[in-house]
């Protein structure tokens, strides 16, 4: 027999949309407040103690995870999440009512001095701020795993690239210590935007105002919101701007296009670096996750960086959807809630599962061609740069045309100029002002 009651049937029958229920971490984050709100009830007398009891005790159930099977309505839903919170209501109601062994009220008593609109909005921001904290813990590691590459390349002297073209010289310890640098970037932004969270509407009630709340009872329950949690929450200065305005959660999703923005640039980046093995650059090589074709016998993919950037390519089209919806309130209420929690909890789904994925069967396991690096530094002109303070831009311009034309290296027309003889040249590669600024 379910627990769940009459709205939340309507909500599986009005809503068979994706076959997909809402998010089981949001269920439980409306049960935290339920708990929450009970706990203030009991404490200010403004509900009989055991059915307060009852309904802390079968709060902390859900959140425990028992009754997840009993979330039933679909993740894209009408009516601002009101029936998230109905179906929540109902399973705590009913399991109450059995632990006391009087009827518990899914309004009256589970939903008292709440409304869907401060209670889903305060459960989102709990959800969010506990997925952006395992996001950043991932990044961490990506982050370290990055810079152990870095250290592991530093000795690696090899061609750098502008417009795709031969440049100056660099390490490969240098180039992914820069993405290294944007990881450390990126979580420095997830941490900041976890502060735009913080302020809550709950007790709020309906559209900011407070209907149906007292200021004692919304103290309350966010001082117990802040010792469940370990959040350093705080109830919104003005609750009518936090009922009506989600661009604190537009934030959040507009920081992971960041991420997914220099995710791509990465990949793409290590895909070019990767590309051959024999008619590309070469310089690195990704090990081999899997058969690189079901026709080509040996073919290794770099299909870690590939799903990289889908992954990313989705967080992106996620935002416009969010970017769509949060503007899309009207007056005093954002009905379009459902969407926005859909899309912005599967963007963070999907960086932090990918990012681990992609640091321990990529990143981690990527190797250095150094033979092919040294190999086309050499036939590059990239230490052209490095004669022009020696003999002048335009006698180093007429270096590179010459060696263009008899499809020979720099170093050789050099030498037989008698520009350079093969001790000086072997200096400039081993000058460590050469790949950075002097002192």
């Amino acid at each position: 027999m379910p627990l769940y009651g009459p709205e939340t049937q309507k909500a599986i029958t009005n809503f068979p949309i994706t076959g997909i229920t809402f998010s089981r971490d949001i269920a439980h984050d409306i049960a935290l407040i339920k708990k929450c709100c009970a706990r203030a009830h009991k404490k200010l007398g403004t509900l009989e103690a055991n059915i307060a009891d009852a309904i802390i005790q079968a709060s902390q159930e859900l959140i425990d995870g028992t009754y997840d099977d009993q979330i039933m309505v679909d993740q894209i839903q009408g009516g601002a999440g009101t029936s998230m919170n109905m179906n929540v209501n109902e399973i705590i109601a009913t399991r109450a009512s059995a632990l006391c062994g009087v009827p518990v009220h899914s309004l009256d008593h589970v939903n008292k001095s709440q409304s869907t609109n401060d209670v889903v909005p305060t459960a989102f921001k709990i959800t969010l701020l506990k997925q952006l904290d395992k996001l950043t813990t991932v990044y961490q590691h990506y982050y370290e795993k990055a810079k152990h590459k870095s250290k592991e390349f530093e000795h690696i002297l090899k061609v750098g690239r502008t417009h795709l073209q031969d440049a100056v010289p660099i390490t490969l310890g240098q180039e992914f210590g820069a993405h290294a640098i944007a990881i450390a970037h990126d979580i420095g932004r997830l941490k900041h935007t976890q502060h735009a969270l913080y302020e809550i509407n709950v007790g709020g009630t309906a559209i900011g105002t407070g209907l149906n709340a007292s200021r004692r009872f919304t103290d309350c329950v966010v001082d117990f919101l802040q010792k469940e949690t370990d959040y350093p929450l705080t109830l919104s200065p003005d609750l009518i701007y936090n009922t009506q305005y989600w661009d604190s959660i537009m934030e959040v999703s507009a920081t992971l296009t960041v991420l997914a923005t220099n995710i791509i640039k990465f990949m793409n980046d290590l895909r070019l670096l990767a590309s051959g093995p024999h008619a590309g650059i070469a310089e690195i090589s990704f090990a081999e996750a899997q058969k690189g074709s079901s026709i080509m016998p040996g073919k290794v993919n770099p299909v870690m960086a590939e799903m990289m950037t889908q992954i990313a390519f989705q967080v992106l089209g996620n935002h416009e959807t969010v970017r769509m919806a949060v503007q899309a309130g009207q007056l005093e209420l954002n009905v379009m809630g459902p969407i926005i929690i859909k899309n912005l909890l599967e963007s963070l789904h999907i960086i932090t599962t990918g990012t681990v994925q992609f640091t321990t069967q990529g990143l981690s396991l990527i190797t250095a061609n150094e033979r092919r690096c040294a190999e086309l530094l050499e036939h590059s002109f990239a230490l052209a740069t490095v004669l022009c303070p020696i003999i002048g831009y335009d006698k180093t311009t007429e270096l590179v045309n010459e060696a263009q034309r008899q499809h020979k290296t720099l170093k050789q027309i050099a030498q037989e100029k008698g520009i350079i003889n093969d001790e000086e040249y072997n200096n400039l590669l081993n000058d460590p002002n050469l790949t950075q600024i002097r002192p």
